[in-house]
């Protein structure tokens, strides 16, 4: 499968912030996966961020869609 057909999934991470990013997978473990990686290796450089005041820290799949 080529990028350009991998599905793009919205990851969330929240930790009192909301932490966003979108990557390409052909899963949800893979999506989940990929935006640990990012986050380990850049921190939050490739998340959009948003105020949420919720305790804790967690990651989930939050959607996707096919790239054309």
């Amino acid at each position: 499968m080529s990028p350009a057909a991998s599905p793009r999934y919205v990851v969330r991470f929240t930790d009192w912030t909301v932490y966003e990013a979108v990557v390409l997978a052909n899963n949800e473990r893979e999506a989940l996966a990929k935006a640990i990686a990012l986050y380990n290796a850049d921190g939050l450089l490739h998340f959009t961020t948003n105020h949420c005041g919720e305790d804790g820290w967690h990651a989930e799949y939050l959607d996707t869609e096919v790239q054309s």
